[in-house]
């Protein structure tokens, strides 16, 4: 029996196509390893969405030949595969390279074909927590993302069999169910449908569990926000957005090519905390971008001074081969790059603290759905907030807030 060992990097779609390959490698009569040198495989499912993250794959790819046994292949799987396959057959020609789909790993193992599915299910490396992509690429066409280029084509899996997956979740005993996407805000628009009314049947299945949706860009949930709103009231649904406005400049949301401007992110965020209370705002920022200036970068200073999210991801631009942005003129220097990830960082870890802070004493539900380090756990409250706690895996429980920080709160068993 031939053995594989497997690594994942990436996005909530990347790690449940990770799960997926483990188990169906499993299924056809390969066994896993975490022993490298003892590996006939050694598979790297990787991700390219940062400058940062592809060089971090690079020196894994390198470290894997430097460690490996004489004997075995390297299959290099996933968005750097797709994005950058002749720069990784120049500098490592021994490689495998394959793209982001599953047939194309069953081709170099010389297997049956099975493209990826709801349908076809993965390993769980979380006892609480299954994975389910809805549908894999966008309608967007962002000026910097690479991602496009690795997954350029959009399509939406059907009702029917994202339901068959979660219900297996559901008896698999997950009790957070993640649904993931690209833009989960432009599931099923290629196939007549939206996300709520995929929702409204998923939460036909019985019993105590929670559902977290994953990013929709603001353009999208826009379309379905109306909509989307009154399933809130269902304590299954967990209360949060991830809806990532990038900038706070229209000037550069245009340059970026998001489809939107700023009043339409502030527009939904007070509407959606107008309709359900309580609800999380997640947010992502790019800073740096080609021309940005000083203006600009207040700007988006101010736009979060008016939403306040309660999570803020922010990266600093970096050029993308094969994107337009990498040849705008007008790049910035490292320098300024760094001065604003830092002023922003400082800016929103303060307003976050004081916000925070409000919360101790409050007594909050929570599911306790993830390992942190040996004596550590995550939970996450009804609006998904994170809560350190100090007992292991729990379906529900009720704690107090005792402490706050900027990105996360302590809790503790009354």
């Amino acid at each position: 029996m031939k053995k594989f060992f497997l690594e994942g990097y990436g996005c909530s779609l990347n790690i449940s196509e990770t799960q997926k390959i483990d188990e169906f490698l499993e299924s056809n009569n390969f066994e896993r390893t975490d022993k490298l040198n003892s590996a006939d495989f050694v598979i790297i499912n990787t991700c390219s969405v940062k400058q940062v993250t592809e060089q971090r794959m690079f020196s894994r790819i390198e470290f894997f030949l430097n460690n490996k046994k004489s004997s075995s292949k390297i299959i290099v799987f996933g968005c750097l595969a797709a994005h950058k396959k002749k720069d990784l057959l120049k500098k490592f020609p021994t490689i495998l390279v394959c793209d982001t789909s599953l047939e194309s790993l069953c081709l170099v193992l010389n297997i049956k074909k099975r493209s990826f599915s709801p349908k076809l299910l993965g390993k769980k490396s979380n006892p609480l927590v299954s994975i389910i992509p809805v549908s894999v690429g966008c309608l967007g066409n962002c000026t910097y993302c690479a991602t496009k280029i690795a997954r350029p084509n959009f399509f939406s899996y059907s009702i029917k069999e994202i339901d068959f997956a979660f219900k297996s979740a559901l008896k698999s005993g997950s009790k957070e169910i993640w649904l993931t996407s690209q833009d989960l805000g432009c599931y099923g628009f290629d196939i007549k449908t939206d996300i709520v009314e995929l929702l409204k049947v998923l939460l036909k299945n019985k019993g105590e569990y929670r559902i977290r949706l994953g990013m929709m860009n603001p353009n999208f949930l826009k379309k379905i926000s109306g909509k989307l709103i009154p399933l809130f009231s269902d304590d299954r649904l967990y209360k949060f957005l991830h809806v990532p406005v990038q900038s706070g400049s229209n000037r550069v949301l245009k340059l970026m090519n998001r489809g939107y401007k700023n009043k339409d992110f502030v527009d939904l965020v007070n509407l959606f905390r107008k309709k359900v209370k309580g609800i999380t705002f997640s947010t992502d920022i790019i800073v740096g971008f080609p021309t940005e200036t000083e203006k600009d970068f207040e700007k988006t200073l101010l736009l979060l001074k008016k939403t306040t999210p309660e999570v803020v991801n922010i990266s600093r631009f970096a050029k993308r081969d094969g994107t337009k942005a990498a040849v705008f003129s007008g790049q910035l220097s490292e320098a300024t790059k760094k001065d604003y990830s830092r002023k922003l960082t400082k800016f929103c870890d303060e307003y976050m603290l004081v916000n925070n802070k409000k919360r101790v004493g409050e007594k909050v539900r929570v599911l306790v759905s993830e390992k942190k380090s040996k004596n550590l756990f995550v939970a996450r409250t009804n609006n998904y907030r994170p809560v350190n706690v100090g007992f292991g895996y729990s379906s529900f429980v009720d704690v107090e807030i005792v402490e706050a920080f900027p990105h996360f709160f302590k809790g503790e068993t009354k």
